[in-house]
């Protein structure tokens, strides 16, 4: 073969190439940005229910708020208030249950919260429950300048 006789044909070389590079790209969906790193997600519960809800600790997750008489158990927030959450677990997989009487309550309807502040009503950081329907959870990404 002679080069004088060698032709290229750039719609098929540029139509080839774009399959190779495409199909890499799928292969290998990481491989653009292999330096890039994760952006930390700010969690946020926002109160969500009319009327306010409470926070509850450990010992008295189950109960109604007007049962618990220790103050210094229960937080009772605002509708519309929103709190930074260092932690959250959605008790999906537990199935702790609490029974009194005609009502029945399952952990698995509540969250488990750290929060990067105390709240309002608490002086120490500690770990709360609460129910899920009453909060809405919101995300956030912060942005770099």
């Amino acid at each position: 073969m002679l080069i004088g006789n060698f032709r290229l044909h750039p719609q098929k070389l540029i139509c080839c190439l774009s399959l190779v590079g495409a199909s890499l790209g799928v292969m290998i969906p990481k491989a653009a940005y292999p330096q890039t790193t994760s952006v930390p997600v700010i969690r946020i519960l926002r109160v969500t229910v009319a009327g306010g809800t409470t926070f509850k600790l450990q010992e008295n997750w189950f109960r109604q708020s007007t049962e618990i008489t220790d103050n210094n158990k229960k937080c009772g927030v605002r509708t519309g208030e929103k709190f930074f959450v260092s932690s959250i677990s959605d008790n999906r997989n537990n199935n702790a249950e609490y029974r009194e009487g005609n009502r029945l309550e399952k952990i698995r309807d509540y969250y488990t919260v750290t929060f990067d502040r105390p709240l309002p009503c608490n002086r120490t950081n500690q770990t709360w429950y609460i129910f899920k329907n009453h909060v809405e959870q919101l995300q956030a990404i912060p942005i770099r300048r």
